[in-house]
């Protein structure tokens, strides 16, 4: 049997075929691409929620520290209520019978919890010569500023 198609119908047939398979070779490559930024963005939230727990961690360690520290000072009253562990709701349940909010002061939870470690982290350092990180309590200044590689969390690995 003879085939009865026109001139350059292969041609057309064979040009329609390699249409076909580039498009097929692009959704693959657009598919594998998706997968490759769903996976990259999966890395980073990962990545960001460990690096949160970590600091939500610090921030305990650094409260409890606080009041350990305060209280071998004699310090009843922590300077802001956030910087003792389990302190902040009591005083916030007080603050609410109260009912009458200072505008000057900012309240803890306009703070993130980096800018809170930041802060008591900082106050621990000046009050107490103490580094969570290191665990030690310095003996002065220049003790703390030459065997401290410094103060954030960072700085210590």
């Amino acid at each position: 049997m003879s085939r009865k198609s026109g001139l350059g119908h292969e041609a057309l047939l064979k040009r329609k075929a390699e249409e076909k398979l580039e498009s097929y070779r692009r959704k693959i490559h657009m598919k594998n691409q998706a997968e490759e930024t769903a996976a990259e963005e999966f890395r980073l939230r990962f990545k960001h929620k460990q690096d949160e727990v970590k600091l939500e961690g610090d921030l305990r360690r650094s409260q409890r520290a606080c009041r350990q520290l305060d209280t071998q000072k004699n310090i009843q009253v922590p300077r802001e209520a956030w910087y003792w562990l389990g302190l902040e709701e009591e005083t916030e349940e007080e603050e609410e019978e109260e009912k009458e909010p200072d505008e000057d002061e900012y309240k803890s939870e306009d703070l993130s919890v980096l800018e809170k470690l930041q802060i008591l982290t900082g106050y621990l350092r000046e009050e107490h010569l103490y580094c969570i990180w290191c665990g030690t309590a310095y003996e002065d200044k220049d003790d703390l500023s030459s065997n401290c590689p410094g103060p954030t969390s960072a700085d210590h690995d």
